[in-house]
């Protein structure tokens, strides 16, 4: 079965902004169908949304390349390990976020969707929450002190802690001189799931 069948509804909502129907309609990839139908949910909402807010932004080109159509079928089959309906909604918002424009420098989007499928659940969660640790006005310039007692909601110390050496591995976050700070991929990151809190 084509695991992109379930998305069909929510690519038709790009119609608009320049995605030919018969172009996905012959897409396929090789995925679970049920882990697709949940992703297709939280990415219906997304692209609706950007359709409406920031409509204006969208990188049409983008939206008819084969990096686009790539890009969907690794968020699908990044879909099949998220555990949690938080990580589904994670993905929606970076694969709709590959569709705007950005200024230089533009972020890699296949590297971040690539590295946003390597996180596990609890590491999303993190990378979320830290948008509430951080300065919220210049989070990318703050630093978390590595011996912090902080937390994310519904982790303990040891659990945030371990976390955050998994987004270490990962190239999310740095050490430096005892404390962490989130690194360009992060931004990239941030960048493509509009961070603001609202994941949850």
């Amino acid at each position: 079965m084509n695991a992109l069948t379930p998305l069909l509804p929510a690519l038709h909502t790009l119609e608009p902004l320049g995605l030919p129907s018969e172009s996905f309609k012959t897409w396929f990839a090789s995925a679970n169908p049920e882990q697709a139908a949940r992703l297709a949910r939280h990415l219906e909402a997304e692209f609706r949304s950007l359709a409406g807010a920031y409509a204006d932004s969208v990188d049409h080109a983008y939206l008819r390349s084969e990096a686009f159509r790539a890009n969907v079928v690794q968020a699908v089959r990044t879909a099949e390990v998220a555990e949690s309906e938080a990580k589904l909604r994670f993905i929606a918002r970076a694969l709709a976020g590959c569709l705007l424009n950005f200024p230089p420098p533009a972020p890699d989007k296949f590297q971040t969707l690539r590295i946003i499928g390597e996180l596990s659940d609890r590491e999303t969660h993190v990378f979320v929450g830290l948008f509430d640790l951080l300065d919220p006005i210049e989070p990318f310039e703050d630093r978390l002190p590595a011996g912090t007692t902080a937390t994310v909601a519904g982790l303990s110390r040891q659990e945030f802690a371990a976390a955050l050496l998994g987004l270490g591995q990962l190239g999310v976050l740095v050490r430096e001189d005892s404390d962490w700070k989130l690194t360009a991929l992060a931004r990239q990151m941030g960048a493509l799931t509009r961070i603001g809190g609202e994941i949850d």
